[in-house]
C-alpha cells in the first residue's frame, strides 16, 4: 500500500463534513457568487465562535486554493488541531493525517499516531475506517 503524500492528503480533505463549505460552493458554481461569500463569511465567523465544524471547514477553506481565502497550510493545520481538540472527529482525522506527512504543522508520527487513535475510537464509522487504514499503511504501532 502506498504510503501518504500530498496528492493523497488532498483526497482526505474530501472525509471533511463540511455540508456549509459545500454549499458555499454550490452558490459560487450556480453563479450566485455573492451568496456563496456570505456563506463562507458565516463559516468564519461561526469558527471565530468556536463552533468546531465550522473550525474544521475554516481550515479547509485555508488548506484549498479558490476558496476566496489566502492558501495557508499553516493556517489550516491550526484551525483543524482547534477543533481536534474540541473533539470534533472529522478535524481529529484531518490533523492526524497533517501530522503523517508535515502539512503546516512539523511531521510527528507519535501525534499522528494519537490523533488517528482517537479518531479510529470514535462512533464515526466513515474516519474511523480511514484513520484505522492510515495507521496500518504508515505502521504506527511502531510508534
Amino acid at each position: 500500500m502506498k504510503k501518504l503524500t500530498p496528492i493523497l492528503f488532498s483526497l482526505i480533505l474530501s472525509f471533511s463534513a463540511n455540508a456549509d463549505l459545500e454549499l458555499a460552493l454550490a452558490y459560487a458554481e450556480a453563479g450566485d457568487v455573492q451568496k456563496g461569500q456570505m456563506e463562507l463569511v458565516n463559516i468564519g465567523q461561526r469558527a471565530m465562535d468556536g463552533d468546531p465544524k465550522s473550525m474544521c471547514e475554516f481550515g479547509e477553506m485555508y488548506a484549498k486554493e479558490g476558496y476566496w481565502i489566502v492558501q495557508s497550510d499553516k493556517d489550516a493545520s491550526d484551525w483543524w488541531l482547534k477543533s481536534a481538540e474540541m473533539g470534533y472527529v472529522p478535524c481529529q482525522f484531518a490533523i492526524g493525517a497533517a501530522y503523517i506527512i508535515g502539512f503546516g504543522i512539523e511531521k510527528d508520527l507519535l501525534k499522528a499516531k494519537s490523533w488517528l487513535q482517537k479518531t479510529i475510537d470514535s462512533s464515526d464509522e466513515l474516519h474511523s475506517k480511514a484513520a484505522g487504514t492510515l495507521y496500518a499503511i504508515h505502521e504506527l504501532d511502531n510508534y
